[in-house]
């Protein structure tokens, strides 16, 4: 909120001005003869409107990136919330989760209730004794994002940082089922 900066533009001031600046950048604000005519007479009307609207642009624009960065962290915050209280209202600090494996012919898939990164298919896949194996997330109910034990490690602003229940040991948890189920296959 600190870096939030006082501007006299609007939306509506702020597009046209942009386009204008971005346009002609060694003269936007008006045809490049009046430009001369003012250095001509001594005058730098134009250069310092051009100056005060180049500021303007620039806080405006700083206060849209800081504006997306409060909405991300408020949504990742109620989603905090809203697992943290989710979390104390099961009783329990570990969930259990349906993961299932099937077979048709050559094609074999492990399923979990998640949404995986590429990273934990991938090893899923490499350390199958099968050839056509396939993972699907999203599969009998949903435990929202599911990252990698070193994602989980590197917490940022993402809201895949909160929209995570999972500790990071799931993923070796996980993987080492996955294994078991596809040998039985």
């Amino acid at each position: 909120m600190q870096s939030l900066k006082g501007t006299s533009l609007n939306l509506k001031t702020f597009l046209p001005l942009a386009v204008k600046y971005n346009l002609s950048t060694e003269f936007p604000s008006y045809y490049s003869h009046r430009y001369l005519h003012e250095q001509q007479l001594g005058r730098d009307d134009l250069t310092k409107l051009d100056a005060e609207n180049r500021r303007n642009l620039k806080n405006y624009i700083d206060n849209i990136h800081t504006m997306e960065q409060l909405t991300r962290t408020q949504t990742n915050l109620a989603l905090l919330k809203k697992h943290q209280a989710d979390n104390v209202a099961a009783g329990s600090r570990t969930i259990d989760v349906e993961v299932v494996g099937i077979r048709i012919g050559e094609f074999v898939m492990i399923t979990f209730p998640g949404e995986l990164t590429v990273r934990i298919g991938l090893n899923i896949k490499q350390k199958s004794p099968h050839a056509k194996t396939f993972v699907a997330g999203y599969t009998n109910g949903y435990i929202y994002y599911a990252p990698t034990s070193e994602q989980l490690l590197n917490v940022g602003g993402a809201q895949e940082d909160s929209d995570c229940i999972l500790a990071p040991e799931w993923q070796a948890l996980f993987e080492t089922r996955a294994a078991e189920i596809l040998k039985r296959l």
